[in-house]
C-alpha cells in the first residue's frame, strides 16, 4: 500500500470482526471502531503547545544541573547541552519522517513493523512494543516525582523547616495523579485548550524569569563555562564529563510523546511531525538561552553543590524569596500541565499496545460516551500510583531510582531499533515518504541519529559515583536487563506462536479520512 497517497480502506478486514457492545445501546459496530472511536481534537498549534509544556526544557536545565556540576562542572553542563540538543534534533527529524507516514498512537512499534526485515519483523516489533511501553511507564513515574520536587522546593522557600520526602511527597504525587487522571477521563475535550493556554504561560514565564535574573542578580564572567569539577569520585574527566552530560540528556527523554496523540489530531500526517520537531527546536533554543542565563547569574559552585535544589538556590539568591516563590509556583503549574500531557500520551500508548495484543485487550477499548480510552488511563495511573508508594520509606528511594532509570535506557533502545529498521529499509526495498520528509539527507540524518543514540546508551549504565555502594549504585543496566529478559521469555512462551503483530486494519481505519 502506498503511503504517499490516501489509503484505501479495506472494510472486509474490519466487518468480519463485528461485535455487539452494550455501551452503544447494543448497536452493531466493528471491533476496530470500538478500539479507535476517539475524537480529533488537537490542532497543529495545540499539539505544538503540548510538547512545549511537556518538556519544559528551559527551567529544567537548572532543575537537572546538579548532576552535571558534580560530574564535569559548568563546562560539561554547557558544552554537553550543545551536543545533546543537536543529537536530539537528529533523532526527532528521523522520527518525524516516520510519523508523517504513520501517525499512529503506537508510534515506534508500528514503524518497526513497517520497516523491519521480514524475517525479524514480529520479534523486533514485540521487543519494541514492550521496550517503549516500559520506558513511558517509568517516565510517567519520573514526571510526577519531578513536579513534586518543584512543589516542595517552593514550600521550602517560605517554610525552611519543611521536610520533603516520605508520606508528604507521596500525598502530593497521589493528589496530582488523581487530578491528571480525572482531567484525562472526564474533561479531555478541554486538554488541547488547557495545553495551549499553558504553552503561552510557559513562554511568558520564560520572559519574566529571564528579565528578572538579568536585572537583579550579580554576574559571573563568561569564563564560568570553562570551569571543570569532579565531585563524584571519578578520576577520569572523560568518563565523568560523559556522565555529567546525562543531566542534559534527561531533558529530552520522550520528546516524541505528542506523536502518541496522532489519532486525536487534525491532519496528523502533517501536524504530528511538524509539532514534534519544531516544538523540540524551540525547547532547545529556550534551554540554551537559560543555561547561559543561569550560568551567568548563579552563585558559587560550592553553594550549588551543597544545596538541595540548584534551581531554588539560583532563584532565591538572584530574585529574593518572594519572587522565587512566585516563579516556582508558576513552574509547578507548568509541571502539572506537563503531567496531564504525559498521562494522555502514556495512556494512548497503553491503549494502542493493548488493542494490538501486547497488553490484555481489555485495556484496548475506547469508552463510547467520553470517547477516551478510560481503561488505559486507569491502568497507567494505577501503575504510577504503585510506584509512588516507594517514597514512603527513605530506604526505598533506591528502588524508586532503579525503576525510574528504566525510562532512559529503554527509550534510547527504542530509538535504536527503529533507526536501524528504517536504515535497513532505505538500503534494501526503499521507503515511500510522507509529506514531512528529509529528502536526500534522510539516510545521513538517520545514521548520525543512530550514532548519537548508541553513544548515549554506552554511558547510561555507568555508576554515577565512586566508590559504588548499594545506595548510590546505578541500577539502570541490571533492572533494564531484567525487563528485556522478561520480554524475550514472553516472546518464546506466548507471542512467537500466537501473536500476529499490529492490526493493519487500524492503520487503514485511522488514516482513511486523511485528505
Amino acid at each position: 500500500m502506498s503511503l504517499d497517497n490516501k489509503p484505501e480502506f479495506n472494510s472486509a478486514n474490519v466487518l468480519e470482526q463485528s461485535v455487539q457492545i452494550g455501551d452503544d445501546q447494543a448497536s452493531s459496530v466493528t471491533l476496530v471502531e470500538k478500539q479507535t472511536r476517539t475524537r480529533r481534537l488537537f490542532s497543529t498549534t495545540q499539539l505544538f503547545a503540548l510538547n512545549i509544556v511537556y518538556l519544559g526544557t528551559w527551567y529544567n536545565t537548572a532543575n537537572n544541573m546538579y548532576f552535571a556540576l558534580a560530574n564535569g562542572g559548568p563546562a560539561t553542563w554547557f558544552f554537553s547541552y550543545l551536543i545533546v540538543a543537536i543529537g536530539s534534533l537528529l533523532q526527532a527529524a528521523s522520527l518525524a519522517e516516520m510519523a508523517s507516514i504513520q501517525p499512529i498512537a503506537g508510534a515506534q512499534y508500528y514503524w518497526t513493523y513497517h520497516f523491519a526485515p521480514k524475517s525479524m519483523k514480529l520479534f523486533l516489533t514485540w521487543a519494541q512494543g514492550w521496550t517503549t511501553w516500559f520506558a513511558y511507564i517509568a517516565l510517567l513515574a519520573s514526571g510526577f516525582n519531578g513536579a513534586t520536587v518543584l512543589f516542595e522546593g517552593a514550600i521550602h522557600v517560605t517554610h525552611p523547616n519543611y521536610v520533603a520526602g516520605g508520606w508528604r511527597t507521596t500525598v502530593v504525587i497521589l493528589a496530582t495523579l488523581v487530578f491528571c487522571a480525572a482531567v484525562n477521563m472526564y474533561g479531555f475535550r478541554l486538554v488541547p485548550w488547557f495545553e495551549l493556554l499553558n504553552g503561552v504561560l510557559n513562554v511568558c514565564l520564560f520572559i519574566i524569569c529571564f528579565v528578572l535574573l538579568w536585572a537583579k542578580s550579580s554576574r559571573n564572567s563568561v569564563d564560568v563555562f570553562l570551569i571543570t569539577n569532579i565531585s563524584s569520585g571519578w578520576d577520569n574527566y572523560f568518563i565523568s564529563a560523559h556522565l555529567g552530560a546525562l543531566s542534559n540528556i534527561f531533558l529530552f527523554i520522550g520528546f516524541e510523546a505528542s506523536i502518541h496523540m496522532g489519532e486525536e489530531t487534525l491532519n496528523p500526517r502533517r501536524a504530528a511531525p511538524r509539532a514534534m520537531f519544531w516544538s523540540l527546536a524551540m525547547n532547545c533554543s529556550l534551554g540554551l538561552i537559560m543555561i547561559i542565563t543561569f550560568g551567568i547569574c548563579m552563585p558559587s559552585l560550592e553553594t550549588l553543590l551543597n544545596s538541595s535544589s540548584p534551581l531554588v538556590t539560583i532563584l532565591v539568591t538572584s530574585a529574593g524569596p518572594q519572587a522565587a516563590t512566585a516563579i516556582l509556583c508558576c513552574m509547578v503549574l507548568m509541571g502539572i500541565s506537563s503531567n496531564v500531557a504525559l498521562v494522555s500520551s502514556v495512556s494512548r500508548l497503553t491503549w494502542a499496545w493493548a488493542r494490538d495484543g501486547g497488553l490484555p485487550r481489555y485495556f484496548g477499548y475506547v469508552d463510547g460516551k467520553h470517547q477516551v480510552p478510560m481503561r488505559a488511563v486507569i491502568l497507567t495511573c494505577s501503575i504510577a500510583t504503585a510506584l509512588s508508594l516507594f517514597n514512603l520509606g527513605s530506604a526505598t528511594y533506591v528502588a524508586l531510582g532503579a525503576i525510574v532509570s528504566i525510562s532512559s535506557m529503554a527509550m534510547y533502545l527504542s530509538y535504536c531499533i527503529v533507526l536501524c529498521c528504517i536504515l535497513h529499509a532505505r538500503s534494501t526495498t526503499g521507503i515511500k515518504l510522507g509529506e514531512w520528509n528529509l529528502g536526500r539527507a534522510g539516510p545521513t540524518i538517520n545514521i548520525l541519529a543512530l550514532i548519537y543514540t548508541v553513544w548515549v546508551m554506552v554511558f547510561l549504565p555507568f555508576p554515577n559515583n565512586l566508590p559504588v555502594t548499594a545506595s548510590n549504585m546505578n541500577y539502570c543496566g541490571p533492572v533494564f536487563g531484567t525487563v528485556l529478559g522478561g520480554t524475550v521469555v514472553l516472546w518464546f512462551v506466548r507471542a512467537k506462536r500466537h501473536w500476529k503483530g499490529p492490526n493493519q486494519a487500524i492503520v487503514e481505519y485511522v488514516l482513511r479520512d486523511e485528505p
